[in-house]
C-alpha cells in the first residue's frame, strides 16, 4: 500500500459518502474496532456512519476519490499534497522517525501529489 490521507473522524458530520476510483479503505467504529478494511475497485460508493473514522490509502498506481460530507465547516487533514504536513519534516527526520534508509524516503516523498478540496459558495440569505 502506498501513502494514507489522514483519518477523518465524523462526529460533526450526519452521514459522510466516499467515491474511491482506486485504493484501500480502512474504516474503524466508535468501539475502536475495525470495521472495515479492504481494497476498492472503481464504482465502489460505501457511507460511512457518524462517529466512526476512514482512512483512504493509495495502491501502486495512487489514489482517487471524491467524498461527500454533510456539515457546514469541515475540517480537513491530509498527510499528502499541497498542504501536506510531510514538506515540514526535512528527509533526514523523515528517515530516522520511520527508520528507513535514504531510498525509501525518497520513494515515500515522490508518491506525494496535490489535491483539491472544493467548497460550494456560502449562502446569500
Amino acid at each position: 500500500m502506498g501513502e494514507p490521507c489522514a483519518r477523518r473522524g465524523s462526529r460533526a458530520t450526519r452521514l459522510a459518502g466516499d467515491y474511491i476510483v482506486r485504493g484501500a479503505v480502512q474504516v474503524v467504529g466508535v468501539d475502536g474496532k475495525r470495521v472495515l478494511e479492504t481494497t476498492v475497485k472503481a464504482g465502489n460508493l460505501f457511507i460511512v456512519p457518524r462517529f466512526f473514522v476512514v482512512s483512504k490509502i493509495s495502491d501502486a498506481d495512487g489514489l482517487d476519490w471524491f467524498s461527500i460530507i454533510t456539515t457546514p465547516n469541515p475540517i480537513f487533514t491530509h498527510l499528502a499534497g499541497r498542504t501536506s504536513v510531510w514538506k515540514a519534516l526535512s528527509p533526514e527526520v523523515l528517515q530516522a522517525s520511520f527508520n528507513v534508509g535514504a531510498d525509501v524516503e525518497q520513494k515515500f516523498s515522490s508518491k506525494r501529489k496535490a489535491e483539491e478540496i472544493f467548497f460550494p459558495p456560502p449562502n446569500s440569505n
